[in-house]
């Protein structure tokens, strides 16, 4: 079984001298022979003819037609761009065939999977309301990839090569298998056991789906009376935006918590806000829930009913007294306020949990949305010494081991939590990490309780939550899932199976071949149904791959509920084998083996075993490596001063160039907690997401709403351009000097940068808000902090770097490079040299990851 990851402290492999993964088997199959039977074009067994074979092409006209848009890469060619597949990008479009090569950790191979990635349009998977074909011994589905007996309705396998009998496959009288996409496309939808009145479609767990369709998800909202006036004002204005922003029948909670938990009655009459108390030293007895979940009141009800009891609690929240001494230190009982939260969600929360056969009808589900502005200080979970404190250690120690033991109550109820600080105090985020994790939440440190908070609470009230979804991942015999890192956790080989197996009717034409069914894929349950939300995925080689081809099929598997429809999600991917050790390099996808690579990093930072400082280590230890395996001196050579790193995985070298400096690891961020957060957010987010926060990608305007995209380095910072950068989370406009001269021009820039920075950003969580300032203010430093100091580098290195540097006359380059302040910070060729590396100098290694975007927008 594979290791699923996702930030916390979980066991991992061992891996060889650091980088290169454990060649333990997991999940990998070898299975014998199968013999193969022989048909004519009636279906019926011969011995000496043999059946005709083929990887089926197969034409389609309207409605198909629309969105067969890369049918020749998808089956013929082998698989789909790395950049324009939506929901599977591989590191590699060819994969060595030595298991030498393919292990070398240092240089990850794998695949980033977003499944619940919004597909451009006219690329959604097609929908078929009907079981999918799946193999009799290994339960793979079929593929474009598999080899179609047309006349005889069967079909090999191209995981294990199992001669597989389906009558459907048989072909119309025209010759073509129009009711078969499935041999096309490398992506597809199937709608498994339709049951009457299934209402959400890829829903999982309840939620406002991007239709608008299915039941939104009940929230309970945990607000901080703790906090300072000028916060309470913020936070009454947003949480009256956000529930009046939500649909009306979300049903909603409302409580408080301080020194003690207030959970208010919302059928009280409008005007008027009463609430039940429960105490905050100790966790809830049943004595004091009792009257809260089986008393006269209603604590939990549509909106549509209970909006003006809502908006009466909201307008009667008070800042804390001024006797409460400082924000730190102000008593805040989360624990038991989160204890509280749940049981009220268990008991009458929304939509059964989904995808649970253990779950029971009590396993509700829900959302807890906590706005705090301090760290818990009071009862369970909470520390009441301050840090210099000889008891501080045992107190922290504790609060840990509450929160783990929460973490696995709240996750068991289908229970998701969010949490947001707006506060002027540190929350102890890394505390509250596990909880999180556990649940699919995430925290958030926000500067205020403003704009930006009410718009990241609005998008966080409408996910869906609970354990709603799982992924199966497959590989050829010899290629095992070593494991997966995000927001998922590995599933036993019983539960993995109640979820993911196939109807009995569906095997039911190969019961008189006496086949023993296994499936041999590796399951993991997600705990996130986010678009932009998604896994790394880790293989490695159990032994030398004979074949030509390697091929991977990843199933997500969702469901509205249960008794209704399962939808299972087919992505299949085949790779090409190659011997050649260069062929392989030029096969890599920079973009997405940096990813794997970061994310890899980002967890062992995240470990109390390694850390942030070994992790950085680790970065340069990485880089060295690769040189040295892929770019080895010759024979004979003479030795020189730099060792040279292959011109292939220059992109690479320059992503870990950035995760080294940038907000996950660097001086970005100013306290460990926003680091340890900026992590977490990493670990857990999609392939266009996660590849705008390891590298930041730079915008320059160019009029109107036209948009160049450049290399993020310190050059750009030009006084007659605007610019924006993107960093996935984050988003900084800087308008030049000259620009901001002239109003009309100044205006004209600034809605052009927050506008194309929101069309960027659209579809995030966290949804990240654009900054903007002027050259030379204060807040510039937030740009130039994030771009590459290619003003230290050689004329001829700024050339290559940054070519647009070139137009510069030559007063104006040496004025620009100038005006910059001393600092420090090693650009990229500084830092290989420092590693002993001679910097590539490749035109690919400019584009900065620019291949996975359009180097222009408007």
């Amino acid at each position: 079984m594979a290791i699923a990851d996702q930030g916390s402290v979980l066991p991992t492999h061992a891996d060889r001298e650091g980088f290169s993964l454990s060649p333990t088997v997991h999940g990998t199959m070898e299975p014998p022979t199968p013999p193969r039977a022989q048909y004519h074009a009636g279906g019926e067994a011969s011995t000496s003819t043999s059946a005709d074979y083929s990887t089926v092409a197969v034409s389609f006209e309207e409605p198909f037609s629309a969105i067969l848009h890369d049918v020749s890469s998808g089956v013929s060619g082998g698989m789909e761009s790395a950049t324009g597949d939506p929901y599977v990008r591989m590191s590699a479009s060819k994969v060595p065939n030595q298991k030498a090569v393919a292990n070398v950790g240092s240089l990850p191979l794998g695949a980033m999977v977003t499944p619940f990635a919004a597909a451009a349009s006219g690329a959604a998977p097609v929908v078929l309301r009907r079981d999918p074909a799946r193999c009799a011994r290994c339960l793979a589905f079929i593929s474009g990839f598999c080899e179609v007996d047309t006349r005889g309705g069967r079909w090999l396998c191209c995981f294990c090569g199992f001669d597989n009998a389906d009558t459907r496959l048989a072909p119309e009288p025209s010759g073509e298998l129009r009711a078969h996409p499935e041999l096309v496309l490398s992506s597809v939808d199937y709608l498994i056991e339709t049951s009457v009145g299934a209402t959400s479609y890829l829903g999982g767990g309840g939620g406002e789906s991007e239709d608008g369709k299915g039941e939104p998800t009940p929230v309970v909202f945990l607000v901080d009376e703790c906090l300072d006036a000028d916060e309470v004002v913020a936070l009454k204005h947003s949480m009256l935006e956000i529930v009046r922003g939500l649909p009306a029948t979300t049903r909603v909670g409302i409580a408080t918590y301080a020194a003690s938990v207030a959970v208010y009655d919302l059928s009280a009459a409008a005007g008027v806000a009463s609430a039940e108390v429960v105490p905050g030293t100790r966790s809830p007895m049943p004595s004091d829930l009792h009257s809260l979940l089986y008393g006269a009141g209603t604590f939990l009800a549509p909106l549509s009913s209970c909006l003006a009891a809502v908006e009466a609690v909201i307008g009667a929240l008070r800042p804390a007294v001024s006797a409460a001494g400082p924000v730190h230190g102000r008593p805040r009982c989360l624990g038991p306020a989160l204890e509280t939260a749940a049981a009220l969600l268990k008991r009458g929360g929304g939509v059964p949990s989904t995808l649970d056969p253990s779950g029971g009808e009590e396993a509700k589900g829900g959302r807890v949305l906590v706005c705090i502005g301090g760290p818990a200080t009071r009862g369970p979970g909470g520390i009441t010494v301050e840090e210099e404190s000889e008891l501080y250690d045992f107190e922290e120690q504790a609060a840990k081991t509450y929160i783990d033991e929460l973490s696995t109550t709240v996750a068991a109820l289908a229970v998701s939590v969010d949490i947001l600080a707006g506060g002027r105090a540190a929350v102890g985020a890394t505390r509250l990490a596990p909880l999180v994790a556990a649940t699919g939440g995430i925290v958030l440190l926000l500067e205020d309780f403003g704009a930006s908070f009410v718009s990241n609470a609005l998008v966080a009230a409408r996910r869906c939550a609970g354990r709603s979804a799982v992924l199966s991942v497959r590989a050829s015999p010899g290629v095992a899932c070593a494991r997966v890192i995000g927001a998922a956790e590995a599933m036993t080989t019983d539960a993995a199976a109640a979820l993911t197996a196939p109807s009995l009717l569906m095997l039911a034409g190969d019961r008189e071949l006496n086949i023993s069914s296994e499936d041999t894929a590796d399951v993991f349950r997600l705990k996130s149904t986010d678009p932009s939300q998604g896994v790394a995925v880790f293989f490695e080689y159990t032994e030398d791959l004979p074949a030509n081809f390697v091929y991977v099929q990843f199933v997500l598997w969702t469901s509205s509920g249960p008794g209704a429809a399962r939808v299972a999600r087919c992505m299949t991917r085949r790779l090409p084998t190659t011997g050649s050790q260069r062929a392989y390099l030029r096969a890599v996808h920079a973009p997405t083996a940096a990813l794997l690579a970061a994310k890899k990093v980002a967890l062992d930072a995240q470990s109390s075993a390694v850390g942030p400082a070994e992790a950085v280590q680790r970065i340069e230890a990485r880089i060295a490596d690769v040189a040295e395996v892929f770019s080895p001196p010759l024979d004979g050579a003479e030795p020189t001063l730099l060792h040279d790193f292959p011109e292939e995985l220059a992109g690479f070298a320059e992503a870990m160039y950035h995760l080294l400096r940038g907000p996950m690891l660097g001086r970005l961020l100013g306290h460990e907690d926003e680091r340890a957060v900026a992590r977490a957010h990493f670990l857990t987010a999609g392939a266009d997401t996660a590849a705008c926060m390891l590298v930041p990608q730079l915008y320059v305007w160019r009029g109107l709403d036209s948009f160049e995209q450049v290399p993020p380095a310190d050059l750009a910072l030009q006084a007659t351009d605007a610019l924006l950068l993107d960093h996935g989370t984050a988003m900084f406009a800087w308008i030049g000097r000259d620009v901001a001269a002239d109003n009309t021009t100044a205006a004209a820039a600034r809605a052009s940068l927050v506008t194309f920075g929101e069309t960027l950003a659209r579809g995030r969580f966290p949804v990240p808000q654009v900054k903007v300032f002027n050259q030379g203010s204060s807040a510039a430093r937030y740009m130039v902090s994030r771009l590459v100091p290619l003003h230290r580098d050689a004329l001829h290195e700024q050339d290559a770097r940054y070519p647009p540097v070139q137009l510069l006359a030559p007063d104006a380059r040496k004025a620009l490079t100038e005006s910059f302040l001393p600092t420090e910070e090693p650009s990229f060729v500084l830092w290989m040299r420092e590693l002993g590396l001679a910097a590539p100098t490749l035109d690919a290694s400019v584009k900065l990851f620019m291949e996975s975007g359009d180097t222009g927008a408007s």
